[in-house]
């Protein structure tokens, strides 16, 4: 045996050693390791989970404003409609035949008398006033049959 080969035996023997000593470590290592990566996925999913649990409560809740506000301003826009009638508007579409009927009966019967212009309009929306509360009420589940 030479030189070079117990130089070598004597480096491959340490270089073994410093090996087995480093995966003994890295193993002992591993586990507390493991456990620790773990532990900061397991944080880590549930502040992404309640994150995205906040943004849906808050998509609810914008939500629900924008149906009631939606609503709310859709009956403000009825009873405003309602009480202020207005038939030179657009939007009422009358066929011609009636639509000429009411104009006619706007101006012959009720521009000459001026008393006549108001009890019809606050008849009319009182009506329509009992009607959307009993539309309400019918929608809330009320089944009152008076």
């Amino acid at each position: 045996m030479t030189f070079v080969d117990t130089l070598m035996s004597f480096l491959s023997g340490a270089f073994e050693v410093i090996g087995k000593g480093i995966q003994t470590l890295l193993n002992f290592l591993a586990v507390p390791l493991g456990w620790l990566v773990a532990l900061i996925e397991g944080i880590w999913y549930f502040l992404t989970k309640l994150v995205t649990v906040v943004i849906e409560v808050i998509d609810i809740f914008i939500a629900l404003f924008q149906f009631l506000g939606s609503l709310a301003l859709g009956f403000l826009r009825t009873i405003q409609a309602l009480l202020f009638i207005d038939f030179s508007r657009t939007p009422l579409n009358y066929p011609s035949s009636t639509g000429s009927g009411m104009q006619l009966v706007m101006e012959k019967v009720l521009q000459p008398v001026g008393f006549m212009t108001v009890v019809p309009s606050v008849v009319l929306a009182l009506v329509w006033l009992f009607f959307v509360v009993r539309v309400i009420g019918l929608l809330g589940g009320e089944r009152d049959n008076a």
